[in-house]
């Protein structure tokens, strides 16, 4: 009989910023939903898979640090943010889940006299918007020089597929980006670049995205700096039908 899991430490990443300090509860749902399809002579009710429902919803309490910049993107979004969930404190190589999308439920002020503040965030996707269940390729840190990160094996990408790549930048003292390339094994040397990010001067995040088919089986992501001190990213990546 399996172990069961004992969830002690969530990685929450949302845009640029680490929820997982502020929370204690976090829910990833996805559905299918269920249309009637039953015909004259079915002896059962026959239904048939429709669109996808997916959602991510946070609970925690209230930071004020994390405040300012989940208001903003609630009522004046100006960009979709990926958002990545990690059981295991996103470590690289974890499995992570990610979507990309808005805030659509922001409750910061829900609480009586002598009560802590609580939080709840919910996102929902964009359209276009896959749920991904891939992996961690780079763990949160602070890095302060050119890093290759470790070759994992996600697998290669037909013609109808595609690796999607959710990257956070937490903190940023300079200016640094990433780039993702492939191989055909884990051994090093013979890495083919498959997509630069943007170079990035403050917190920020991005989705980059590799179309197949690409044979090679192996993935990297790694930092490249251009100025500045030290960068604080994390990065998750899976492969999804294009």
């Amino acid at each position: 009989m399996a172990v069961p899991e004992v969830l002690t430490n969530a990685a929450i990443w949302y845009g640029g910023y680490d929820l997982t300090g502020a929370s204690n509860e976090v829910t990833f749902n996805a559905a299918r939903a269920e249309k009637p399809v039953s015909r004259f002579g079915d002896t059962v009710e026959a239904t048939y898979p429709g669109a996808t429902t997916v959602g991510v919803e946070a609970k925690g309490f209230w930071d004020s640090t994390l405040d300012g910049p989940q208001f903003t993107q609630l009522t004046a979004p100006s960009a979709t943010w990926p958002m990545t969930v990690c059981a295991d404190g996103g470590a690289a190589g974890a499995i992570a889940y990610g979507i990309a999308g808005y805030s659509f439920n922001y409750s910061a002020i829900e609480a009586a006299w002598g009560q802590s503040l609580p939080y709840r965030l919910r996102v929902n996707p964009q359209s276009g918007t896959r749920l991904s269940r891939g992996l961690g390729m780079l763990s949160k840190a602070p890095r302060t020089v050119n890093t290759a990160g470790p070759k994992t094996q996600l697998g290669s990408l037909s013609s109808s597929q595609k690796l999607i790549v959710n990257a956070h930048f937490f903190n940023v003292d300079g200016v640094f980006r990433i780039y993702v390339r492939s191989d055909v094994d884990s051994t090093a040397g013979g890495e083919t670049d498959r997509v630069t990010g943007t170079d990035f001067s403050d917190i920020a995040s991005e989705i980059l995205e590799v179309s197949g088919p690409v044979t090679d089986s192996w993935w990297q992501v790694n930092i490249f700096k251009t100025s500045g001190t030290s960068v604080t990213v994390a990065v998750c990546a899976a492969i999804v039908d294009a």
